[in-house]
């Protein structure tokens, strides 16, 4: 009976002593996070609206009066083929900046690509060519400034546009932005040499395929910066 007695007390103290242990297994620290976030595509939203009209097939003088009709700022050139651009002396034109709109979210590069291709300007096999360009504030002609030939005008022209590239900022409004690039060409009356004009003149009405040619390409490009 002792015995007896004597092992039901020590299961009793074995079982407090389990208990003891499974409790300190349910008792313990617990700490957690949760991490998460969310976000749409940066914008860009950018258009670009390409200027074409350099060239015309007529051109108006708005000094010119003509007494048979009393007409101010007649046509006093045009072409004999509607939607034929022409050039002649005392005519000018102008590619007005290329319209840009949008306000990106990241930073934008706008750069620009210039082909200019002047072909036939010659008066009896010598190069003659009384075109002047002006892009931006900057003039250039055949023998002015360094320019030697028609060679060296394409170059000067062509550098000076693409040398307009731009960066801008985040969140910049690109249409209120003034620094477009603004192509203008001129064929004056003046500070040229009426007899070579002629000749040019008298060449693409002997052959129309032998006329001088004028040619002016701008691509413009506008890409995130990395």
């Amino acid at each position: 009976m002792k015995k007896s007695t004597k092992l039901m007390a020590l299961l009793a103290a074995l079982c407090l002593v389990t208990s003891s242990f499974v409790g300190s297994t349910l008792a313990k620290y617990v700490t957690d996070a949760t991490g998460g976030d969310n976000a749409r595509v940066a914008k860009f939203g950018v258009e670009i609206t390409a200027a074409e009209e350099l060239f015309s097939d007529s051109y108006k003088d708005a000094k010119t009066t003509y007494t048979t009709n009393e007409q101010v700022g007649t046509i006093t050139v045009q072409a004999d083929t509607e939607g034929t651009n022409v050039v002649a002396p005392g005519t000018q034109g102008a590619l007005v900046g290329f319209a840009v709109t949008g306000t990106p979210e990241v930073d934008v590069q706008v750069t620009y690509e210039a082909t200019l291709e002047l072909d036939g300007w010659e008066v009896e096999s010598a190069e003659y060519c009384p075109i002047e360009i002006t892009v931006g504030d900057e003039t250039f002609k055949v023998g002015e400034d360094g320019i030697t030939d028609v060679a060296g005008l394409i170059t000067a022209v062509e550098e000076a546009i693409e040398g307009k590239a731009a960066l801008y900022h985040t969140n910049t409004n690109l249409s209120a932005v003034n620094d477009d690039v603004v192509v203008s060409w001129a064929w004056d009356f003046d500070g040229n040499d009426d007899v070579k004009d002629t000749a040019l003149g008298d060449a693409a009405a002997a052959d129309v395929d032998d006329a001088a040619t004028i040619a002016l390409t701008v691509k413009t490009t506008i890409t995130q910066v990395d």
